[in-house]
This record gives C-alpha cells, sequence and structure tokens, in this order.
C-alpha cells in the first residue's frame, strides 16, 4: 500500500458539453489508481472564467466521498494562470496531474503516469505528440518546429518538441514551480527550466468531439511571442547578426555605387533601387523596434508584481463536508 496522495488538476474553460463525459471517465480512473496502487485520488477543477455553466455544472456533480476543491477566477486569466492556481492549490499531494478538460488527454494514461512515477522514481512524466502532421497539418507542424528551434537554443536546459501541459510532477517539482516568482508564465518552458529526472510518453490526441479550440492563430502567435522573449535571448541575437549582414550587404552596395559613379558615367542611377533599399532597411527596423519592446514590455509588466490570477471562489469538498473559502 503506497499510502500517497494524487490530485488531478484541470483548467476548464467553456467546456460545459464535455464535462459529463470527462468527470465519467476520471472517476472511473480514480476508482483503478485505488484498485490498482492504493493511491487516493482528488480532483481540482479552476475554472478561468467560463462565459457557459461549465462551474455551475461541476459545482451541482455528486463526487461522492472524493475530496474536491472548485476554483472560479474572477475573470479570464489563461490557461498558464489556470495551472498555476491548480499547482498552489495541490501543494499537499505527494504528486498531480495536469490535463485539459477536452478530452484531448486521455484520462485512461495517467495510469501509466502513476505507474512510472512509483516504479522508476520520475519527477516527471509528460506526454508528448508522436506525430504533429495528423492532426495538426503541414504548416501548424512546420511551425512548431520552428518554434522549438528558435526557445531551444542557447538554452543550458532542453524544452521537449511536442510535449504540452499533460502531464504528471511529483510534490518537489510542484514546489520548485511554486517557488518561480514570475507572473506572466509559459509553464512549458517551466516545466524545463526546473530541471528533475523527466519521462516522456507518446501520445496520439483523438480528434476533438466537442466545439472548437480557443486557441486560434492569433492567440497563438501572441503566445509563442511571449514564451520566446521569456525564455530566450536568440532573437536579440539574430538582430544583431542581422545587424552585420545589412552593414556588409550596405557597405558592399556602397561600393558598387562608388565605383558605379566613377568610372561608368554613363549609368542612370534609379530612384526606384533607393526607394525599396529605404523601405526594406525600414521595415527591418521596424521588426527589430517591435521585438526590443516585446522584452521591455515584459519587463515592465514583471516589475508590477500583479498576482498570475484572482479568485472568485474557491470551494472545497471532503466527502459530504463543503467549505466555501
Amino acid at each position: 500500500m503506497t499510502g500517497k496522495t494524487l490530485s488531478i488538476v484541470v483548467p476548464v474553460y467553456n467546456e460545459a458539453a464535455v464535462l459529463g463525459e470527462l468527470l465519467e471517465r476520471l472517476e472511473a480512473i480514480a476508482g483503478t489508481l485505488l484498485d490498482e496502487f492504493q493511491l487516493s485520488v482528488g480532483f481540482i477543477f479552476v475554472d478561468d472564467g467560463s462565459s457557459d455553466d461549465s462551474f455551475a455544472i461541476l459545482n451541482a456533480h455528486d463526487f461522492g466521498p472524493r475530496p474536491v476543491r472548485l476554483l472560479q477566477f474572477s475573470r479570464n486569466f489563461g490557461k498558464e494562470a489556470a495551472l498555476s492556481a491548480g499547482i498552489d492549490a495541490a501543494q499537499s499531494a505527494d504528486a498531480a496531474v495536469l490535463m485539459d478538460a477536452d478530452l484531448q488527454h486521455p484520462p485512461e494514461m495517467i495510469t501509466e503516469f502513476v505507474r512510472i512515477w512509483l516504479d522508476e522514481g520520475a519527477d516527471s512524466v509528460y506526454a508528448y505528440k508522436a506525430s504533429r502532421r495528423s492532426s495538426e497539418g503541414y504548416l501548424k507542424a512546420a511551425a512548431s518546429r520552428l518554434f522549438f528551434w528558435v526557445i531551444n537554443r542557447n538554452l543550458r536546459y532542453q524544452i521537449p518538441p511536442g510535449a504540452g501541459d499533460f502531464r504528471l510532477i511529483n510534490h518537489r517539482f510542484m514546489k520548485a514551480l511554486r517557488s518561480l516568482p514570475e507572473s506572466d508564465r509559459f509553464m512549458k518552458g517551466l516545466y524545463g527550466w526546473v530541471g528533475f529526472r523527466q519521462t516522456g510518453l507518446p501520445l496520439e490526441p483523438p480528434l476533438r468531439e466537442h466545439g472548437n479550440s480557443s486557441f486560434g492563430a492569433f492567440r497563438l502567435f501572441s503566445m509563442t511571442m511571449d514564451a520566446i522573449t521569456s525564455f530566450t535571448t536568440t532573437p536579440l541575437r539574430l538582430m544583431a547578426m542581422a545587424g552585420i549582414v545589412i552593414a556588409m550587404f550596405s557597405a558592399v552596395y556602397g561600393l558598387f555605387v562608388v565605383i558605379e559613379t566613377l568610372f561608368f558615367t554613363g549609368v542612370t542611377n534609379g530612384i526606384a533601387s533607393v526607394l525599396t533599399l529605404i523601405a526594406f532597411f525600414g521595415g527591418v527596423q521596424m521588426i527589430f523596434l517591435g521585438l526590443l519592446g516585446e522584452y521591455i514590455g515584459k519587463s515592465v509588466l514583471e516589475a508590477k508584481k500583479r498576482p498570475p490570477y484572482i479568485l472568485a471562489e474557491d470551494i472545497s469538498r471532503k466527502g459530504d463536508a463543503v467549505e466555501d473559502r
């Protein structure tokens, strides 16, 4: 008998359509873990300011004797904040499983996570997408590879390509994450940054059966910029390298203009080429200024030390007892 406790942390945002099936599968897995590993399982649901009935469904659900904690944000703070809130709430557990509510993270995989944690002593067991092309298409898969190439440059640690938030983390892993002071968090980067012993398992995500993903192209681009500017200075170094290349190109072109003027007097210099070069270098400068602004803006936000989330409701259930904090 292990005598250990496990908290399953689930951020929820407008997932009313899938919560019934999710709760059924989670309760089945909790029973399996109790029978197979004598593991006490509790649930932590974090409602990230849903506009549907997600929190009402969770609050009305009968979880029986299983310990449950329901957190509701005062507004939508984002998935990273919801994960942080769940980790904060699970601080007394021996381990926590982080997973999405949309059923693309199959709860049945938690059994293998627990097995590796208990038998092999892994501090974190994470799932990574075995193939991105089948579920995301060639363009998105290529963009993902480019993202991981950029963010893993010049780092003393690596963020595993294809790894997401579906993972088990033990108590000391959670403690390390809670010790990090930043409020604007990119959790996938933080998982890699804290280190410890981590094991990956391949995952073929099932197709989404209900609704659409809330992560559109613009939001994904915004998250990508946040991640890159939070964890690597590679763009700044690329800017410096591009500046050197452009300066060399300008020097060569200037030499060409001088030679053309001195030795080929019959050639008329065209204004189109000059305007094109001005527009090109102006665009490059605007891109570089935008990147610098991203880094400066992130520093300003972190200096304000705002909390990553604010709770509107905090309901704890231990069996039939309900505690509203």
